[in-house]
């Protein structure tokens, strides 16, 4: 009976891993959001039977370490999978280059603050909270949720200029997952950093003027990186790609930073 742990699973992304893993009725599976009630009753409806949801927030430790004793009792005190996919993306600066922050420094202290309290401090809190259930595994894998956005080929290549503050986060999250590595060589834990693609996360996203304002800066931008993109896939397709690529990963792989597609490629 293999246990995952789905930190940030609320929507997008997260969610649908909660739908894609749900399939397996030997899984167990283990969500955490800000908001339980609203995550629970999407669980409900869609008949996740095998889902539990459990209140958390990326930085606030002390509701992760919470989280984590009451996973303890529904896996028996091993998480094989933890995935930390919870993230902070501010569309206010989306597409915004670092000399568009003359003038606007409070936004810049601000949207950077809060980037790397969600994404980086979050993930070392729950990395530390959960770590005793992963050592306690025979499998033994740790996943954060990066960006193809931290790759400086992609960055050069594309002229994709904008997304300042989170695209310094996640590449401190890469630097964070290889520092784990280092610290748990000779353990048996896998700690990777995987982008999962340019995704939709939600169809609605597109009626929000500053979301389609954002994509359409992707899409000039990860052309000119890769000719044939076609825009955005939807999140059941990238999760299929990521756990491919969570059931391949070894210690070999410990602390590298991956691909959804397996080939270097980030869109």
């Amino acid at each position: 009976m293999p246990s995952y742990v789905i930190i940030g699973a609320s929507r997008g992304i997260g969610y649908q891993f909660l739908r894609s893993l749900s399939r397996n009725p030997s899984n167990t599976v283990v969500a955490t959001a800000r908001d339980p009630t609203s995550t629970l009753e999407k669980v409900s409806n869609d008949k996740l039977s095998n889902v539990h949801v459990l209140a958390a927030d990326l930085t606030d430790a002390a509701s992760l370490s919470a989280a984590a004793d009451e996973t303890s009792k529904l896996t028996g005190g091993v998480v094989d999978y933890l995935i930390i996919n919870g993230a902070y993306v501010s569309q206010a600066t989306a597409t915004q280059s670092p000399t568009a922050f003359a003038g606007q420094e409070s936004l810049w202290v601000s949207d950077l603050t809060t980037s790397i309290a969600t994404n980086v401090t979050g993930t070392l809190y729950s990395i530390n909270a959960f770590l005793p259930l992963v050592r306690a595994s025979s499998i033994k894998k740790i996943v954060v949720t990066s960006s193809g956005m931290a790759d400086t080929d992609l960055i050069l290549t594309s002229g994709a200029a904008g997304g300042v503050p989170y695209t310094l986060s996640k590449a401190a999250v890469n630097a964070l997952v290889a520092k784990y590595a280092a610290e748990f060589e000779d353990t048996g834990i896998v700690i990777i950093a995987l982008s999962p693609g340019l995704v939709l996360t939600s169809w609605d996203s597109l009626e929000d003027p500053q979301a389609k304002a954002m994509y359409g800066f992707l899409d000039k931008w990860f052309k000119r990186y890769e000719p044939n993109f076609k825009g955005p896939i939807l999140p059941e397709e990238s999760v299929d790609m990521q756990l491919k690529v969570i059931e391949k990963v070894t210690t070999k792989d410990s602390g590298k930073f991956l691909s959804h597609r397996e080939d270097g490629r980030w869109i």
